[in-house]
């Protein structure tokens, strides 16, 4: 059997991603953000870091909020400017390299389902920094991160699978403690006209320690507003798989 080359993450995933992820509470996720920018005071204009096929962003801009977005894959960009408002800013860029938007005009940025875990932990505060440069003085920056508790006893050393008609998929789990990284091998399926094709994509996931993140953040130019467990308002606990972070851009700190 030919072996298969590795994909880049959501080369693939793309295709599918909408109806992998149909179980994902995005309404949930965009109202409580929403319900931040509220209690925060003036904004409007927001940047959805990460966007993948824009359902945060759509949803923002059903709150009346004027949303750019970026993500690295252009078959997730292709998905979301079929859901996003005519017209709508999508620029693609992998990130940490700088975002294409650097006038600091934005009033917030989101980075919303764990993207942030996607960087490797020396990259955290360039990340940081790269948002940091797109927001005004007071803006917000606010992201969720799976939880070490999660990528450690709830993905760990698992592997699972589904056959969902259009398409299946086997989903391989390699924990590495000593790195706090998780890998996952990804072999997608999807039905062509000679059957099923097999796609394989590889991931890494890596969890943070809070510390990390403060210190992430302050090296960027951020105060820390808040922590809590899964876009609710209640504070995280041992048994938290994802947090939501709220940090502040301070006024007399620009990178």
């Amino acid at each position: 059997m030919t072996a298969v080359a590795p994909l880049a993450p959501y080369d693939a995933l793309a295709a599918v991603y909408d109806r992998w992820t149909a179980h994902n509470d995005y309404s949930r996720w965009a109202d409580h953000l929403a319900g931040l920018f509220r209690a925060h005071g003036e904004i409007r204009r927001v940047l959805d870091v990460c966007c993948g096929t824009g359902s945060i962003t759509a949803l923002l801009q059903h709150q009346g909020l004027e949303v750019v977005g970026v993500d690295g894959a252009a078959g997730m960009l292709e998905r979301a400017r079929t859901r996003t408002a005519p017209g709508t800013e999508l620029h693609q860029a992998r990130l940490p390299a700088p975002l294409p938007v650097t006038d600091a005009s934005f009033d917030a940025a989101v980075c919303s389902f764990d993207s942030v875990n996607y960087f490797r932990p020396a990259q955290l505060a360039e990340l940081f920094a790269c948002v940091a440069r797109t927001l005004r003085p007071g803006g917000l920056f606010v992201f969720d991160v799976n939880t070490r508790h999660k990528l450690e006893n709830l993905l760990g050393n698992s592997h699972y699978g589904d056959d969902l008609d259009s398409f299946a998929y086997v989903w391989r789990n390699r924990y590495h403690p000593e790195e706090h990284r998780c890998d996952f091998s990804i072999s997608l399926f999807t039905q062509s006209v000679d059957g099923f094709d097999k796609q394989v994509e590889q991931h890494s996931q890596w969890w943070f320690d809070p510390s990390e993140i403060r210190s992430a953040a302050l090296a960027a130019g951020f105060g820390l507003a808040g922590v809590t467990e899964d876009y609710h308002d209640h504070a995280p606990g041992p048994e938290t798989m994802r947090e939501t972070w709220v940090l502040v851009r301070e006024a007399a700190h620009f990178v």
